[in-house]
């Protein structure tokens, strides 16, 4: 994306700039000393840190530890303490299923109606390379997984894992309106 320069007001340019770098929140540095940031209005953690007070410093811990040395990071870590519960749960044929939209997401999310989240220690986090720094893109309390169907990671193996998983109902936040009990994908 070029960035368009204000010939007539430059000082708009630079409250611009002062207003994405408020918007992005340094973490942490990783192993190997790449700085780490969240942008807290278009991450998709922060639905999750809202949900879950112990996940931002689990995060923060989680990524000194990780050795960055590609484009995007996934990583699953056992934190060795209750951080939260995890909504990730096994469904059968007798569960009920509905489908619906979560905030700042494209793809519709299962979710089982008829079970409870469950605490782990277990958190999952995703670092995208942008220049000499990382992004927090998403980090959630639970196992990695594949995105949901018409996402991109592990793409091939997400519509039969998602088929026998799900979310738990009421426990995040969901785009009022976008609620269906027919598989959209």
């Amino acid at each position: 994306m070029e960035k368009q320069i204000n010939d007539a007001n430059p000082s708009l340019d630079k409250i611009e700039e002062k207003r994405e770098e408020k918007l992005k929140n340094y973490l942490a540095k990783t192993k190997n000393g790449f700085e780490v940031y969240v942008d807290m209005e278009s991450s998709h953690a922060s639905t999750h840190f809202a949900h879950h007070p112990k996940l931002f410093e689990a995060v923060k811990k989680a990524v000194s530890s990780i050795e960055a040395n590609e484009e995007i990071i996934r990583a699953e870590m056992d934190m060795g303490e209750e951080i939260g519960t995890t909504d990730l749960i096994q469904t059968s044929d007798q569960d009920e299923i509905v489908y619906a939209k979560r905030p700042l997401r494209e793809q519709y999310s299962r979710f089982v109606k008829n079970k409870s989240s469950r605490p782990t220690s277990w958190i999952t986090i995703d670092l995208r390379k942008d220049g000499n720094i990382y992004n927090l893109y998403t980090s959630f309390v639970g196992r990695l997984t594949p995105s949901f169907p018409g996402g991109n990671f592990l793409s091939e193996q997400s519509r039969e894992f998602w088929s026998n998983h799900a979310l738990v109902w009421g426990s995040q936040e969901i785009v009022p309106g976008t609620e269906t009990t027919e598989c959209p994908w």
